[in-house]
């Protein structure tokens, strides 16, 4: 769901500044599956939007009275309670409510094609197995639902209470998860990944409940069908070639294969740039001897002459996504690289599609 639709639907200007903030934050948790936020960095949210940010100090301190969120992780972070998310959920799940089935093959509840938490730890048991084995299996749901890859005994304490289990004590679960010998540590000290050979039986255990969801998952990381980067109702059938561009990059991501999607992306956002200048009059800005400068270039140009009404931040956030998978030799995208941006690559594609008079 588009995040203006969304503002439209609740009428979310009319609300106070805290019912905008939880608002805001249920459409990323809904959209994009975030799991925390911070006042600090919801700014850009906000400008998405259309709505002005409140003073963030006395924000911050509203949001904490209301009961909605809990502090979590990194001072300053932020989480839905289980009945904030709850009372949102009832109030306006049923915009997303329509992919909810019921898998009748195991019993679990998939939305969209995803498992969610509480039915993975049934199917799992979880009540029945040591703290060990649950953090095996908890670190396993999230490499499967969010393609996760580092975890720490901080944050799946957490996950631990999300999965209607008892909240581990944390002296004694950090010694436990430090020694845990299906993990290898990685990164900051307390980071661990999986080993490859600890991930496998658990994969041919349980990967069927996600490879019998909505859509089969074509390899680890992908994601249900009908989830993707750009709404075809609405960006398709403008232009023959950009139709086919859209649905390359939405069943690119469907499919796992996130490099390909950021490349794809780069391309359509350089031919929508292009169109632009040219339906305005203004190709000779960006063309000499016949030859269009490089995107980065052309973005340099956008923003020198303010044009097309995009956010400076949105356009360098879209124009950035596809640097990496096209010219970077050894970097390989994630989803979560992508869903990062996806909301300003909507926005700027948007402005772009009626500067060049596509829409």
């Amino acid at each position: 769901m588009q995040l203006m639709d969304f503002v439209d639907a609740c009428n979310m200007r009319s609300k106070n500044d805290t019912e905008v903030f939880e608002l805001l934050c249920y459409y990323l948790a809904k959209e994009d599956g975030a799991v925390s936020f911070s006042v600090k960095k919801m700014g850009q949210v906000y400008e998405d939007a259309r709505i002005s940010m409140p003073d963030k100090t006395s924000l911050k301190k509203d949001v904490l009275r209301c009961g909605s969120f809990r502090p979590f992780g990194i001072e300053g972070t932020l989480k839905f309670s289980k009945d904030g998310f709850r009372s949102l959920d009832k109030a306006y799940g049923h915009f997303w409510g329509a992919a909810d089935v019921k898998k009748e093959t195991t019993g679990a509840v998939v939305r969209g094609g995803t498992v969610r938490l509480t039915d993975f730890a049934d199917i799992c048991r979880m009540t029945k197995n040591t703290e060990a084995e649950n953090f095996e299996l908890l670190c396993y749901y999230l490499t499967k639902e969010r393609s996760e890859k580092a975890f720490s005994a901080r944050v799946m304490m957490d996950v631990y209470e999300d999965a209607g289990l008892a909240r581990p004590d944390r002296p004694s679960f950090e010694k436990l998860v430090k020694k845990h010998g299906s993990f290898k540590p990685i990164g900051i000290e307390g980071t661990l990944a999986f080993k490859p050979e600890a991930f496998g039986p658990l994969d041919s255990r349980y990967g069927h409940l996600w490879a019998n969801s909505i859509t089969p998952a074509a390899r680890p990381g992908s994601v249900p069908e009908g989830v993707g980067i750009l709404d075809e109702t609405k960006f398709c059938g403008r232009r023959d070639g950009f139709d086919k561009l859209i649905g390359q990059i939405n069943s690119a991501y469907r499919d796992g294969s996130f490099d390909s999607c950021a490349v794809v992306m780069r391309r359509l956002l350089e031919a929508c740039l292009v169109l632009s200048f040219r339906s305005n009059g203004m190709e000779n800005e960006i063309s000499f001897n016949g030859r269009y400068l490089c995107l980065g270039d052309i973005v340099k140009k956008v923003i020198e002459k303010n044009a097309f009404g995009l956010s400076e931040k949105d356009l360098r956030d879209a124009s950035g996504i596809g640097d990496y998978s096209g010219h970077g030799p050894t970097y390989n995208f994630s989803a979560n690289d992508i869903n990062s941006a996806r909301t300003a690559y909507r926005n700027v594609l948007d402005m772009l599609f009626r500067a060049s008079k596509i829409i």
